[in-house]
């Protein structure tokens, strides 16, 4: 054999032999600088489901990567906090809403009713995910709260982010709410009382804007002069009912508010109107969810009501006020409007 024949031999060989050799596994990268851009303290209120976005910050690591919750605890004790974790009986949704369903139906078909529980973080994103738990369950301010961990995984690396804290809310029935958050005592108005610095007064939700209400010749009215009340008769309806008062506390005919769309109000069906209230068959929460629709953007319900007359020298006056809120709670709701002085509807 030529020499050059042993050559190509020892050439196969070796190509051979280094084929069959398991090369080792390159690790993904995971910086140490790795972390969350939000890492305060997270205060969910209780009595809805809410999506955190925490705002992950890479560094430049490998991905995918899995997150997981690890060692919480409760922060007094120490304990290990398993009420975190325990199954809760929640609505979570199948397809997407889209605020064009037609009916109550229609809705409740894209729902569906799972085990799932208060607090989870999304495996892929690192969000988190607080779920509609009660505060009988859940510890609430002003108790310290939660502590727990977060691990972070991508192909043979792993480190933990340690000592996120977690200190929910008691429940937030509506929006706007009357009561501080925390102390629950009652909040007082942020403007000045009419009778000058020192005064407070109880704090009341009014209309978010006005326009072109007049109470007497040439007065407009402020919103501080439209109270907005909130009520709820049963826990398992699922109605919502706008009422007006005047002055007098005397009931208004809603018809007087003749420029309003009450079949685009609310997300709502069957409307009933009568000469004291408008009344809606609804699903809640509402807003069902965060998207922006014709009757919800921000996470809070959009209503606007209207009516239009004519002003001095014939001109046409358009009046409209309207209310940003939210319900959180299931039930028969009601919404009413309380004028202390009552609007003038009729021509000039």
């Amino acid at each position: 054999m030529k020499w050059q024949d042993y050559l190509k031999c020892a050439l196969v060989v070796t190509i051979t032999a280094t084929a069959c050799k398991k090369l080792p596994e390159k690790k993904d990268y995971l910086s140490n600088n790795a972390n969350f851009n939000k890492k305060d303290v997270y205060e969910p209120v209780l009595g809805r489901t809410m999506l955190e976005l925490t705002q992950f910050s890479p560094d430049g690591s490998t991905y995918p990567m899995v997150f997981s919750i690890e060692n919480a605890r409760d922060l007094g004790s120490g304990k290990p906090a398993a009420e975190l974790f325990t199954p809760l009986k929640v609505k979570e949704w199948q397809r997407d809403y889209t605020g064009l369903e037609k009916s109550l139906d229609e809705i409740e078909a894209k729902r569906v009713w799972v085990n799932a529980p208060f607090l989870e973080i999304r495996k892929g994103s690192g969000d988190f995910i607080f779920r509609s738990a009660p505060s009988s369950m859940i510890k609430t301010y002003p108790d310290s709260g939660y502590a727990f961990d977060v691990k972070i995984m991508n192909k043979g690396n792993a480190r933990i982010i340690r000592d996120f804290k977690l200190r929910p809310l008691k429940e937030v029935p509506y929006e706007p709410y009357e009561y501080d958050k925390y102390t629950r005592q009652r909040r007082q108005e942020s403007r000045q009382h009419p009778n000058g610095p020192g005064y407070q007064v109880p704090y009341t939700i009014h209309p978010n804007f006005m326009q072109n209400l007049i109470y007497a010749k040439d007065s407009l009215m402020r919103d501080t002069l439209v109270s907005v009340y909130f009520n709820k008769t049963s826990e398992s309806g699922h109605s919502l009912t706008f009422k007006f008062l005047d002055e007098n506390l005397k009931p208004m005919n809603p018809a007087l508010f003749n420029n309003t769309k009450w079949d685009q109000l609310v997300h709502g069906f069957n409307r009933k109107q009568t000469d004291s209230s408008v009344v809606y068959d609804v699903a809640y929460p509402i807003p069902l969810t965060g998207l922006t629709t014709p009757y919800a953007s921000n996470g809070m319900a959009n209503c606007q009501f209207g009516y239009s007359r004519k002003g001095y020298g014939g001109n046409r006056v358009d009046a409209y006020f309207g209310l940003s809120f939210a319900i959180y709670e299931p039930g028969d709701w009601s919404i009413t409007f309380y004028f202390r002085r009552n609007p003038i509807f009729n021509d000039d």
